[in-house]
C-alpha cells in the first residue's frame, strides 16, 4: 500500500522571488471560509540543510484550527549568506499580505513559527517588522503578529561560553559553534571572530530594542540542548520582558534540542495561545 503523506499536500505553490528555486512556499488552506489566518512555518536545517517540504508537525491541527499554512523555502548558507535567509522570509510573508485579498488569507493576522535556525528566522522576522531595515528588500509589509520560536539561536558569539558553562549533563558531545565549519560561521560566511560586526548585526536582540512595536512572542527551549544552548532562547526573552512586550516562555528540563517533547507538550498550549493572540 502506498503511504500516506504526513504532511497534506498544498492548495498552491506561490513563487515568492526570482533570484532562487528556494523563493517557493506551500501554501495550505484550511476548509471552510476565509480570510483565514495564516501561520508562517521556517523549517529548520542549521541554515544549511532541509526545505519546505514536511516541515512543521503541528500542520493538520492547525488546519483544523483553520489556520491557513505557508511552509516557507529560503536560500540556505551554501548558496548565500546572510543576511539572504532573513530576507527571504520576510519577502514571503511580504508577498503573503500583499496578496492576501486573492488568497483568501487575512493580512492582519498573522504569526510566523519556526524551530531552531527557523526560530531565529521566525524571531528576526518579528523583531525587525513595522519598519525599513536592510532586511526588507520589497516595499510591502512584512510584518507578524505573533510568533512562535523554539531552541533557536540568537547571539552567535556566547554560544560556546554558554554551553561551556553548563554542559547537558548526560554527556552529550557540544558543537564548536565558533569553528569555520559551524553553521553559524557558515550562515555570515566566515568565522565569527573575523565578523564581529556581522555577528552583532544577525543577533535580533539589538533588533527587538530599537523595534516601534512588537508581536507577540512564545518561546521554547529544553535545558540540556547540546547544539543551541537554552540560554540563547533566554537573552530574547528577556529583551522582550525589558520592553514590556507580550512574552511567553516555556524550559523544558531534561529535554535536548528537538524531539517529540516538544510536539507533545506544546502544541496544544501554542495552539490555543494563536486562538487568543490572532482572534482578539
Amino acid at each position: 500500500m502506498p503511504q500516506v503523506p504526513q504532511v497534506p499536500l498544498p492548495w498552491r505553490t506561490v513563487p515568492y522571488g526570482s533570484d532562487s528555486p528556494r523563493q517557493l512556499l506551500d501554501l495550505h488552506v484550511p476548509d471552510g471560509p476565509g480570510p483565514h489566518p495564516v501561520v508562517v512555518a521556517v523549517h529548520g536545517g542549521a541554515f544549511r540543510a532541509g526545505d519546505r517540504t514536511g516541515e512543521l508537525d503541528a500542520l493538520p491541527a492547525l488546519l483544523a484550527h483553520g489556520y491557513a499554512v505557508a511552509a516557507v523555502g529560503y536560500r540556505l548558507s551554501g548558496e548565500a549568506v546572510f543576511p539572504a535567509a532573513v530576507q527571504d522570509v520576510k519577502r514571503a510573508v511580504a508577498h503573503l499580505r500583499h496578496h492576501a485579498g486573492e488568497l483568501d488569507l487575512d493580512a492582519e493576522r498573522f504569526a510566523a513559527w519556526g524551530r531552531s535556525a527557523g526560530a531565529y528566522l521566525a524571531v528576526m522576522a518579528g523583531a525587525t517588522g513595522g519598519r525599513r531595515t536592510p532586511f526588507d528588500t520589497v516595499g510591502a509589509d512584512s510584518s507578524v503578529a505573533a510568533v512562535v520560536g523554539w531552541y533557536g539561536p540568537s547571539d552567535f558569539s556566547l554560544m560556546d561560553a554558554q554551553l561551556a558553562a553548563a554542559p547537558p549533563r548526560d554527556g552529550t558531545p557540544v558543537m564548536d559553534h565558533g569553528g569555520a565549519d559551524s553553521p553559524e560561521s557558515r550562515f555570515l560566511g566566515a568565522p565569527l571572530a573575523e565578523v564581529p560586526g556581522l555577528v552583532q548585526s544577525a543577533n535580533p536582540v539589538p533588533w527587538l530594542r530599537a523595534a516601534p512595536v512588537l508581536p507577540a512572542f512564545w518561546l521554547a527551549a529544553g535545558s540540556e540542548d547540546p547544539l543551541v544552548p537554552h540560554q540563547q532562547t533566554v537573552l530574547v526573552v528577556e529583551e522582550l520582558v525589558r520592553r514590556r512586550a507580550d512574552v511567553t516562555f516555556r524550559l523544558l528540563p531534561g529535554v535536548g534540542h528537538a524531539g517529540p517533547e516538544f510536539e507533545r507538550r506544546l502544541t496544544a498550549p501554542v495552539l490555543a495561545w494563536l486562538d487568543e493572540v490572532l482572534r482578539r
